[in-house]
């Protein structure tokens, strides 16, 4: 034991003795992975030479190994591991192996666990020493939004916490984006603009571009700026013009271009949504034959309404033949045959495709309007990946909106917060008990009015109290619903929804478009959410006795009051007769990782390397 402490002790003062020379090396990386990207560059020297730096950042003078900070937080928390029984003896020799090696996927994996148990730091790095793991993928995101530098909907939160998460997991991963005119480039660190002379093809000529390049939180983007006459991107917002066919389709062929010259042989080009999805038909009647066959397509589409329906002739504008394509098996549109449909193209010529809403909204018939046999004939492309959850938003261990925080460990402060809005809201009739259902409804309209009622009358029989937030809409039928255990907040805010999620036993979540994280987020809160059946592949019934195990939820299966007032008098039950079964659902919940860096990115990766093999 005295041995193993000495040795701890010497490599805990080789590595304060190198962190000197260690952050001026690690500067020099940093640089040299942000030149990487762009084309004015050789990128097979510059990897080399950042090989060796890396090498050099972990060597001594002596040539030995050096720890990091992180290695030497793992190499302690490995005998903590191993006391608990999270780990043997013999798993533990081997991560130390890696410790040694310095292994980047070691790093970056307890880097985003570190704060967790240690099991859950086993569960995430023991698949490490599978020895037939395989590293680093290179995706690059072709879209037309990216948080926080090109706001305009869902798209450009999923592209940066997507790519953060992939990063984190040792996969290289880069953007390219249109350089708009409102864009916030304060969000854009090291912006330099390069000095090639890049032309892409549109209209029958070929135009000059200007390529950007830099950093959004860490995440290598290029930016290309339009010079075409027509001022593509010279805008006073990202979308809605009549020309935005022209506008995309010209950035699709620029990127394709610049993907080309620029030398990058990406595993995967993830496009999203019909803005990007044009790249699929170009990359493979243009493209795949001029060296770059080796990388594969994966569509995202956060909604099958927005498709793009254009005449035929304007394929012609980037370079495709209308005649090719404008065929019921490749762009035509089922619905308006004289016309091609854009997200149609992305659909037929992607390799794989997921969605950001539950995949049976693929096939509902308002979602998928007149897409509904492309989508048939390619179901076996279909992939049902939900979107991960934004820890810096949403994580009651830090959440500044509560007035008291907690976890899975401790559970303290969720009662805190259950009577900080009772007293605040007056609901001072019960004990702490009783159960507390809640219900956020930021769209709510005059359609919602027959399952509000019914959700009220449930737990008024019940004896539960209700508290429902929902946005200006619900000021006309405030009156009507509120009683003495029940509460309407007239005015949807982001604070109050945090503390109603935490403050709630129960969290009844409403099928609508956007709402697909909430069950999610109520599971991580410790709170049962009572959902549809199709929100989310991560819900478990309680009322069903195949998940007596792994049960996190109360479930129905359609949209009427009917159905849904039963689910959430059998939740109600639960809570109040069967308080084991109801802590092991919160435990269930709490223990599942639903952020970015957990389930989410491992099932992308997988998707990606399975596209590999295509």
């Amino acid at each position: 034991m005295l041995f193993l402490n000495k040795q701890r002790v010497d490599a805990l003062d080789d590595l304060r003795k190198a962190e000197m020379e260690k952050e001026t090396l690690l500067a020099k990386i940093k640089l040299l992975e942000t030149k990487i990207e762009t084309v004015s560059l050789d990128r097979d020297t510059l990897k080399k030479q950042l090989q060796m730096l890396k090498l050099r950042s972990a060597k001594d003078s002596g040539g030995h190994l050096l720890p990091s900070p992180i290695f030497s937080e793992l190499l302690l928390r490995l005998d903590s591991m191993v006391l608990t029984g999270a780990i043997n003896r013999g798993q533990a020799s081997q991560l130390k192996s890696l410790i040694l090696k310095q292994d980047v996927g070691v790093a970056n994996t307890f880097s985003s666990l570190r704060q967790k148990s240690d099991r859950d730091v086993a569960s995430g790095l023991l698949p490490l020493l599978n020895p037939n793991r395989r590293f680093g993928l290179h995706i690059t995101h072709i879209c037309a939004e990216l948080n926080p530098a090109a706001i305009s909907g869902a798209v450009g939160s999923f592209v940066v916490n997507l790519s953060s998460a992939l990063q984190k997991k040792g996969n290289l991963v880069d953007v390219v984006l249109p350089k708009y005119a409102t864009m916030d480039m304060d969000a854009v660190q090291d912006l330099r603009v390069t000095e090639a002379n890049f032309q892409s093809f549109f209209g029958g000529q070929w135009h000059a571009n200007k390529i950007w390049t830099g950093l959004v939180r860490s995440i290598p983007v290029t930016f290309i700026e339009s010079l075409h006459p027509d001022g593509f991107f010279l805008r006073d917002k990202l979308y809605d013009y009549k020309d935005d066919f022209e506008r995309f389709s010209y950035f699709c062929r620029a990127a394709l271009e610049y993907i080309l010259k620029s030398g990058k042989q990406p595993d995967v080009l993830h496009l999203h949504d019909w803005q990007t999805a044009l790249v699929a038909p170009m990359f493979w009647e243009l493209y795949a034959s001029q060296g770059l066959g080796g990388s594969r397509i994966l569509l995202t589409c956060s909604s099958f309404r927005s498709q793009c329906l254009q005449e035929p002739e304007k394929l012609g504008y980037c370079g495709l033949d209308p005649m090719r394509l404008h065929r019921h098996d490749r762009l035509q549109d089922a619905g308006q045959p004289n016309m091609v449909n854009i997200l149609k193209g992305g659909i037929v010529y992607s390799n794989k495709i997921t969605t950001m809403a539950p995949l049976s909204n693929a096939f509902d018939l308002e979602n998928g309007q007149a897409l509904q046999a492309t989508i048939m004939a390619h179901k076996n492309k279909l992939l049902e990946i939900m979107n991960g959850v934004d820890l810096a938003l949403w994580d009651p261990a830090t959440d500044v909106n509560l007035p008291s925080v907690y976890s899975i460990d401790n559970l303290s402060g969720k009662l805190a917060c259950k009577r900080h809005i009772k007293k605040q809201l007056g609901l001072l009739n019960s004990s702490d008990s009783e159960p507390l259902v809640g219900c956020l409804m930021p769209q709510a309209s005059e359609s919602n009015f027959d399952l509000i009622k019914a959700l009220l009358r449930c737990s008024s029989v019940k004896r539960a109290e209700f508290v429902l937030m929902g946005g200006s809409k619900m000021e006309r039928f405030a009156n009507e619903l509120e009683g003495e255990n029940a509460r309407i907040i007239r005015s949807y805010d982001d604070s109050t929804a945090h503390l109603i999620i935490a403050a709630s036993d129960i969290l009844v979540c409403l099928s609508s478009e956007g709402t697909t994280e909430l069950p999610l987020i109520a599971m991580m809160y410790g709170s049962v959410p009572v959902a549809k059946h199709d929100m989310s592949v991560s819900l478990k019934d309680a009322s069903d006795s195949v998940h007596e195990v792994d049960a996190n939820a109360f479930i129905y299966s359609s949209g009427t009051a009917q159905d849904l007032s039963a689910a959430l008098l059998r939740a109600i039950d639960c809570n109040r007769n069967d308080p084991e079964k109801w802590k092991q659902l919160i435990r269930n919940g709490m223990s599942r990782d639903f952020s970015w860096d957990g389930e989410c990115v491992q099932e992308y990766i997988s998707a990606y390397a399975s596209l590999k093999q295509l």
